[in-house]
């Protein structure tokens, strides 16, 4: 797998360009390409939109689909809304509740049985299903934790834990009630830093809890 990646931003405005597996090998241009953009229209509004082309092998043509999407943006709150180019309508919404607690929820349509390009598409399917799916994380001192329920009957929480400044392990589960199938999973990451952030983050861990 071979993915790069460019992403710029301006003073009002996103832009990224990414790319798995292109290659001329063939004879052709192959690969998936997406690139996006994001414009301000005011100081909440935000529009933009993502094109997809990919080509599997030269024998076969390309196929390509663009998706739309929206955003506002308010005090501590964040809604936005994608229509998909598969046929669907993706809807998010976000809040922050008190500094420590975060929730949202998240709608996902799919109303037609159109694929990426067309008919035959990789993305295709004849779906016709909305899944629903809340969320909330709250930040501890030094680990935050991380729970979704979603309306296919399927739990999830993760465990994010900073056991020294340059080790984090993270604990991951997930429960299906509909297929009676569970999950569990496991991460240690070690980051490599400078001196000077170590001892920043020494010096945050070891400070006293602010009052409540």
């Amino acid at each position: 797998m071979f993915s790069p990646e460019i992403d710029y931003t301006g003073s009002d405005f996103s832009a990224s360009i990414k790319s798995m597996n292109p290659s001329f090998l063939d004879g052709g241009l192959t690969g998936i390409f997406i690139g996006s953009y994001l414009q301000s229209v005011t100081p909440r509004l935000s529009l933009g939109l993502e094109a997809v082309w990919q080509r599997a092998a030269v024998g076969y043509g390309p196929e390509h689909a663009v998706s739309y999407a929206a955003r506002y943006k308010g005090d501590d709150w964040i809604a936005s809304a994608q229509l998909l180019a598969q046929g669907g309508v993706q809807t998010s919404y976000w809040r922050r509740l008190t500094d420590k607690v975060e929730a949202g929820v998240d709608a996902n349509l799919q109303f037609a049985g159109l694929g990426l390009g067309g008919a035959g598409g990789m993305m295709g399917g004849g779906r016709k299903e909305g899944v629903a799916t809340l969320g909330a994380k709250y930040d501890f001192r030094a680990s935050s934790f991380r729970a979704q329920v979603d309306s296919q009957g399927k739990l999830g929480c993760l465990l994010e834990k900073r056991v020294a400044p340059p080790v984090q392990v993270t604990f991951a589960g997930e429960l299906d009630h509909v297929k009676n199938t569970a999950k569990i999973g496991l991460a240690v990451s070690i980051e490599a830093a400078g001196d000077e952030v170590m001892e920043q983050q020494e010096k945050a861990n070891s400070a006293p809890p602010p009052p409540f």
